[in-house]
């Protein structure tokens, strides 16, 4: 802000630069709208942008604009699809939240128009008109999109078996987090912006799913090297409110893991000491049957200064895949 004033400062010092014309700037209406732009409507935003050249100066004005949608995107964020489809998941709906607000700040302009602009040897001076009805038919079009995806895959989902389901529900919540991040955005943009047609079969899609996951009951079982990522298998499942039975269980997933033990020489101490696991991991996921549903192979390398099977037991290279694309997916591989 204060950078900024220093910059009108020295604008309207140029202008100035011999007696008379001083005055004249001082009253030039042209002038005046640096000090003060034409206020945000239902119709356009607006915003004054500083920068050595127009192109600067523009997308300078463009960042003003979504700073002020991203206020708007957070005090919306409530009353839109996202929230309501979420319920009461607070942690969830916190880093949704974020991720709205974080894309809003990211926003994709088109038909930007220049109403007015200013230079001198500093740079440029632009006063920028955003329509905000292009703007939201662009984030429709977007919105759109995904959602055609969204219908495909839901008809995939309705004809699946029970493991199926699962699976196809990590592409469903998928693509129901991206369009989470665009009705918030919309109801910024547009004060009436009506999301009444996306509520009810948002709604139904998320309880289906949970109803598919709800009559799953797992078994695990797992040989000694595959120890420890059984049990983060068993707390990532638990996480989703997953069933675990010995004896009732429809799906079971056999862990095996085969390790070979190498060491490096090195100057290094701290890699001198290590001994290293160089581990290939097969997650089997069947039926109570015996049906193969899916068959994953990790191959992964741990170290340890402990020993040997301490490095196999690790499971830090397990846990940042399972972040990265999810427990049902890791499970499945697809």
């Amino acid at each position: 802000m204060y950078l900024k004033s220093f910059f009108v400062f020295l604008f309207l010092i140029f202008f100035s630069g011999c007696g008379t014309l001083a005055s004249e700037v001082k009253s030039d209406k042209d002038v005046q709208w640096i000090d003060n732009p034409p206020a945000d409507n239902a119709k356009y935003f607006y915003a004054v942008g500083y920068g050595k050249t127009q192109k600067d100066a523009k997308s300078d004005a463009l960042s003003i604009i979504s700073a002020k949608i991203s206020v708007d995107v957070s005090s919306s964020f409530s009353n839109s699809v996202t929230a309501i489809r979420q319920g009461d998941n607070e942690s969830v709906l916190r880093e949704t939240k974020n991720d709205v607000i974080s894309k809003s700040k990211n926003i994709e302009y088109t038909d930007v128009k220049v109403i007015k602009s200013k230079k001198n040897d500093l740079g440029w001076v632009l006063l920028v008109e955003v329509d905000r009805d292009i703007l939201t038919k662009t984030y429709e079009r977007k919105l759109d999109k995904v959602d055609n995806k969204l219908k495909q895959e839901w008809q995939f989902f309705l004809d699946a078996d029970i493991f199926e389901k699962l699976k196809l529900s990590v592409n469903i919540n998928r693509y129901l987090k991206e369009t989470d991040s665009y009705f918030p955005l919309l109801h910024a943009l547009n004060q009436n912006y009506d999301d009444s047609a996306y509520i009810s079969r948002y709604l139904n899609y998320t309880k289906e799913m949970r109803k598919a996951q709800n009559k799953l009951i797992y078994k695990i079982v797992w040989d000694e090297n595959s120890k420890n990522l059984a049990s983060l298998i068993k707390t990532k499942l638990s996480a989703q409110n997953a069933i675990f039975s010995n004896s009732k269980y429809n799906i079971l997933i056999t862990i095996t893991t085969k390790a070979k033990k190498r060491k490096y020489e090195s100057t290094n101490d701290n890699f001198a000491n290590l001994t290293f696991a160089l581990r290939l991991t097969t997650i089997k996921v069947t039926t109570k049957n015996g049906d193969e549903v899916s068959s994953t192979v990790y191959k992964t390398k741990e170290g340890s200064n402990i020993g040997f099977k301490d490095a196999i037991q690790k499971t830090a290279k397990y846990e940042k895949k399972i972040k990265e694309i999810g427990i049902i997916k890791f499970i499945t591989g697809n």
